[in-house]
């Protein structure tokens, strides 16, 4: 039996539900080792599709490909992924916390917007009035309850 890789750069892009290109992209920037090449074709063995498993688990979980590769460099070290994978995880979960506060918000917004009968932005307290102390800078929502009442804002 022959000793080089069977799988064709199509055939891992099939099998791990990613495209060519994005295995190319991996490739380039480190993520995934460079194949090697038979008449200048890539040629992968099996374990990259499991690579390929483990980036796609990882962003699925909202690690960047930046973050990616800090994992995949600490499988390959002495020491391990355990502690990058702690460090990260912890890191990306203040990240997660901070977009579930923005979602109840924005959920919040929708729900009393879905109701609104207000004319114009001035009457109505989903939005800023021009008399509010508005701060500088990138707009957010406040999360906004209204009960028994309108949006519209008491002029």
């Amino acid at each position: 039996m022959d000793d080089w890789p069977e799988l064709t750069i199509g055939e891992v892009a099939r099998r791990a539900g990613v495209a060519a290109s994005a295995i190319r992209y991996y490739e380039s920037i480190g993520l995934l080792p460079e194949p090697e090449r038979e008449s200048g074709q890539r040629r992968y063995d099996e374990s990259v599709i499991g690579k390929l498993a483990f980036v796609g688990v990882a962003q699925s979980a909202g690690f960047s490909l930046d973050e990616i590769k800090e994992l995949v460099e600490g499988v390959d070290d002495r020491e391990g992924m355990a502690a990058p994978m702690r460090s990260l995880s912890a890191r990306k979960l203040d990240e997660v916390e901070a977009l579930l506060e923005r979602t109840k918000a924005m959920k919040g917004w929708l729900e009393v917007a879905k109701e609104c009968g207000c004319a114009t932005p001035d009457e109505c307290t989903l939005f800023p009035s021009r008399s509010d102390d508005v701060p500088a800078g990138p707009f957010s929502l406040a999360v906004i309850r209204v009960q028994g009442r309108s949006c519209r804002r008491e002029l």
